[in-house]
Order: structure tokens, then sequence, then C-alpha cells
């Protein structure tokens, strides 16, 4: 008895033969990254790039923001914003999603990608070091989704 193969299966059952990325485009659809001008921020900026989605990235410096959107716009194509901002600063978080929003008329992705880590084991962390810790990686994270 000869076995089936997929491709066997795809044809009786005619299903569709589209690559299953293009079940994950990004077309028309607006990013926004928080810690987007380098490490994983910037990756995950420009995969949504290249997945078709206008791409607004911030940090605090403005130039890092500014070459990094530059960057990923020439790779992709794709128009991308660099924005520098605080996402710690409740107001200029504000500032920044209105931005993104009257730029581009909406917004339809949040990446919380800022963070910061600093290795010593906790109980060697001054209190200084632990608050602005928590102040970037879960202050700013909820910050930004209220925002939005």
């Amino acid at each position: 008895m000869r076995k089936r193969s997929m491709r066997d299966t795809d044809e009786r059952r005619g299903e569709d033969k589209r690559n299953v990325l293009d079940f994950f485009r990004l077309d028309g659809r607006v990013a926004l990254v928080t810690g987007g001008s380098r490490g994983l921020g910037k990756s995950m900026a420009l995969g949504l790039a290249q997945a078709g989605a206008t791409t607004a990235l911030c940090a605090r410096h403005r130039d890092a923001c500014e070459a990094a959107a530059a960057e990923i716009a020439a790779q992709t194509g794709q128009t991308c914003l660099g924005l520098a901002a605080d996402a710690t600063r409740e107001e200029e978080v504000k500032r920044l999603v209105e931005a993104v929003v009257k730029r581009f008329g909406r917004l339809d992705v949040l990446i919380n990608s800022a963070g910061v880590n600093i290795r010593r084991p906790i109980e060697q962390l001054s209190l200084d070091e632990f608050t602005q810790v928590m102040s970037v990686n879960v202050t700013a994270t909820w910050l930004c989704c209220r925002a939005v």
C-alpha cells in the first residue's frame, strides 16, 4: 500500500496553498515598540516592518531611535518612525501614543520591549537599583498598555 503524502491530502481537500507566513501579515497596521533602538526591541521592530507594519519605535535617546528607524526603513521599504520617550514617565507615554496616532491615524500593535537588567543577585541590589528595574520593567509596561 502506498503511503499518502501531505501533497495528496492538500490536493484532495482543495486546501489553501499559501505560505503560513501570509496569515501573519501586518499590512495596513501600525505598531509601536518601546526599547526599539537596539537589541530585542530593534529586532522586533524590524520583524514587524518585514511583516508589512508601519512601525514607530521609542527609547530615551532620540539619535539612537532615529538611526534605528532609518535602518529599518531602508531594509524593509516600510515607514519607520523613531521617537524619543522615557516610558517610565506618564506624560511622555501619553505624548508618544498621541504622536503615533496623529502621524498614522491609528495604533494597532504595542510591543513593550524596554527593559533593565542589573546582573547581580537581588539581595545585592540597592533600593534605587531595584526601583529602577521595577520602574522600567513593570511600571513602564503598565503605563504604555494603559495609554494605548
